[in-house]
């Protein structure tokens, strides 16, 4: 199977991605041997990545996210974005968008979209150790590359993620984040937009700010708050120590935030993130964005949110076989222990 395609359950309906292109990745099934302390950066891609025969960014950032890259060489980058070597989804060459096509009882649609990773110039400091300018950077180079793909004819959804550590599935241990534009709404996302669409309808109210009242009333879950941003552990967490970072007004998508919120996001995403490391001993983690979609009108309802899974556990047979989470730490009481090491 040369090209990816997704495919949609008979059963359930939802899409699942299959990337037979990706068995090209020669790490993909093969786990580092315990005990391996190798030094990671004189092989590292992401080190450098032009010098070792990495492509030309599509785009770079210096440190100071006011600078312009038109008054800048390249040798001062501090965030680069570059094409993945061996992406999930393939770049879309034709006149008109993929559609469903009929396999037997079964659809089908081609596997096209970009897949781009966003890398930070230092090989050891991960993300939760930057400094909330340098955060904010990052995150300007994540809405750029968000408006730079929504704006695709064929595409109906943008991710951005980060995978930190081994169990999260960071096969590269250089920070860097991934950015991923899909034909498709992805299952979880659109489940997301149905169920805050539902509750908009009978109650004319945004469910996320419904949310962000109670528990800012409340504080029992919350972690962290500046003049724009909450951290908080939701009620219904699905790993312990799930934290979630939600703007204070309404807002329906991440990449029309402002400087200043860039800003104040960097601050509150820094903080949550030396928190999780301090309070857990730098736990693997995977962070994502979900915004709203730039193919359907969901201004209204929907509020976007980053949300950081810790990987303090895995799934078994319970969860696999029911989709029952069952989370350990209550999010009142960890969210009590993470407020002991957050620095005030």
């Amino acid at each position: 199977m040369e090209h990816s395609e997704f495919r949609k359950d008979l059963v359930s309906g939802d899409w699942i991605l299959v990337a037979g292109g990706r068995i090209k990745r020669p790490d993909l099934f093969v786990r580092p041997k315990a005990g391996n302390k190798e030094d990671t950066k004189k092989v590292c891609p992401f080190d450098n990545p032009q010098k070792n025969g990495g492509p030309l960014p599509i785009a770079w950032y210096p440190k100071s996210s006011g600078v312009s890259q038109k008054n800048t060489g390249i040798a001062s980058w501090f965030v680069q974005v570059i094409p993945n070597k061996y992406p999930i989804v393939a770049p879309h060459d034709e006149s008109s968008c993929p559609v469903a096509q009929k396999d037997g009882p079964y659809e089908n649609i081609t596997g096209v979209g970009e897949h781009e990773v966003i890398i930070t110039r230092s090989h050891r400091r991960s993300l939760g150790q930057m400094t909330a300018e340098e955060a904010a950077t990052i995150l300007l180079a994540y809405q750029d590359r968000y408006r730079a793909l929504r704006a695709e004819p064929c595409v109906k959804y943008v991710l951005v993620f980060h995978n930190h550590g081994e169990m999260a599935g960071a096969s590269i241990p250089h920070p860097h984040s991934q950015l991923i534009a899909l034909p498709i709404v992805p299952p979880d996302v659109a489940r997301s937009f149905e169920g805050s669409r539902a509750f908009f309808q009978r109650r004319r109210r945004c469910v996320h700010c419904v949310m962000l009242e109670w528990e800012r009333g409340q504080k029992r879950r919350v972690l962290f708050e500046n003049a724009s941003f909450t951290a908080l552990l939701p009620y219904a967490s699905r790993v312990s120590f799930e934290i979630r970072i939600f703007p204070k007004r309404h807002e329906a998508h991440f990449e029309q935030i402002g400087a200043n919120d860039r800003l104040l996001l960097g601050e509150a995403l820094i903080n949550t993130l030396s928190t999780l490391r301090r309070a857990l001993g730098n736990p693997d983690y995977n962070f994502f964005i979900h915004t709203g979609s730039p193919r359907t009108e969901s201004s209204d309802h929907y509020h976007w949110h980053i949300e950081i899974l810790p990987r303090t556990s895995r799934w078994a047979g319970l969860e696999l076989g029911t989709g029952i989470v069952v989370v350990a730490v209550p999010p009142e009481e960890a969210a009590q222990l993470l407020r002991k090491r957050l620095v005030r």
